[in-house]
């Protein structure tokens, strides 16, 4: 049989960019003239980058078997957030993260496992980030990937894309990240996490 999960809404391609505290400045005083600035062009380049689609009101998901609709819980999704890129930062010697990327690109993503011998939802694993603290929104929640009975789809399927516009990037300060943290303060939820109190420089890059 075949299996099909399709995830139809805004997609998403944001990094968290380990940056000096140089760049910050830069940044906070140039706003999203950044994206346009050669030197930080690396924002879609290495491995910091989250890309997947937002699962939130506006994203339609279906799942069928051999084509047709089957029963499925969507709050399944979102029921446990990963957290290890944010502590892959959190536990390294960096002291300021940029965000920098966007997040509302519409379009269509599926996964499709052939073979699958009978359909139980409970086989679902779901790869989400929730980043209601570093976007500054409630329920931010990410899918990054599946599996299914412990196996990744044959096939993805990304399509009907239609254009999107980039998220004026945000400075975080780990260290007060880090301190409230250890305070016991939540990772998930509450308020965006803090920005640094730095003077913009203000001499242009070149």
């Amino acid at each position: 049989m075949e299996l099909v999960f399709t995830a139809h809404g805004h997609s998403c391609d944001l990094a968290l960019h380990p940056v000096s505290e140089k760049t910050a400045r830069t940044i906070e005083k140039y706003g999203s003239e950044v994206y346009s600035m050669k030197a930080l062009d690396w924002w879609r380049k290495g491995k910091t980058a989250t890309w997947g689609m937002r699962i939130d009101d506006l994203c339609h998901i279906q799942v069928s078997l051999d084509g047709k609709p089957v029963e499925f819980d969507y709050e399944r999704i979102v029921a446990d957030p990963l957290r290890i890129r944010r502590r892959m930062f959190l536990d390294s010697r960096a002291k300021y993260l940029c965000v920098l990327g966007f997040d509302n690109e519409v379009c269509r993503f599926s996964w499709k496992w052939t073979g699958v011998d009978s359909f139980n939802p409970d086989r679902f694993e779901f790869m989400v980030h929730q980043w209601d603290r570093i976007m500054g929104e409630d329920g931010y929640f990410i899918l990054d990937e599946i599996r299914y009975n412990n196996e990744f789809a044959t096939n993805h399927d990304w399509c009907d894309a239609s254009g999107f516009t980039l998220v004026p990037p945000r400075i975080i300060d780990l260290d007060e990240v880090r301190r409230e943290l250890a305070e016991g303060g939540p990772e998930h939820i509450g308020s965006p996490f803090p920005s640094p109190r730095i003077t913009a420089s203000t001499k242009h890059p070149g």
